[in-house]
């Protein structure tokens, strides 16, 4: 998997570029995963060196510090997280070119990044609720959604209503009753429908 292009030589002698200028490996305490970086020399055949910044010097590992690059060389990098660490480290992958003439390096972040809060769309409500199991918290999504039926419902048992006050099953005080319930379905509809 390439997730970085370096470009050497190409707007002056030793010079450095990169097609991103920050990377972020996604990785799980314990886990380990290889990427690659391409590296394009536009001048004459070079050595490059390749270093990490100390704080994550001990969780990259370069396949190869000091590839000879005469057009195109890939490098193989692997990326790995201790078990017990739980955290994100950032630092840089220093490219040197020109013996030491000119170095240049990308932010790299290994780990996961916190989660983000969940935005609803229209017509959806999310709420993270925390379920208490075995003095440990587990997050719950519970989501209430807008059910269309709602309205073809509510029509039917209208005239379900009028079919029985017209055939005389029904008592005053049921009708009233019954009234009165649809009514406020029908409003409690209306506003949904203006709110969505």
């Amino acid at each position: 998997m390439k997730l970085q292009t370096i470009h050497i030589n190409r707007s002056d002698i030793n010079s450095i570029e990169f097609d991103t200028k920050e990377l972020t490996i996604p990785l799980s305490p314990g886990d380990e995963t290889s990427f690659e970086i391409k590296v394009i020399n536009y001048g004459t055949p070079t050595h490059i060196y390749l270093s990490a910044t100390e704080n994550i010097r001990d969780k990259i590992t370069f396949l190869s510090h000091n590839p000879y690059v005469r057009y195109e060389e890939t490098v193989p990098i692997v990326a790995r997280l201790p078990r017990d660490d739980k955290g994100l480290y950032t630092g840089e992958i220093v490219v040197t070119t020109g013996y030491g003439a000119k170095k240049s390096g990308f932010v790299i972040k290994l780990g996961l990044e916190e989660e983000k809060p969940v935005v609803a769309d229209e017509g959806v409500v999310k709420r993270k609720y925390t379920k208490i199991r075995h003095k440990q918290a587990t997050p719950i999504d519970i989501t209430l959604v807008w059910h269309p039926l709602v309205i073809p419902i509510t029509l039917c048992l209208i005239v379900v209503f009028l079919i029985l006050v017209k055939s005389g099953i029904v008592q005053l005080f049921s009708a009233v009753m019954a009234s009165i319930l649809i009514v406020f379905v029908i409003l409690y509809s209306i506003i949904k429908l203006v709110k969505v």
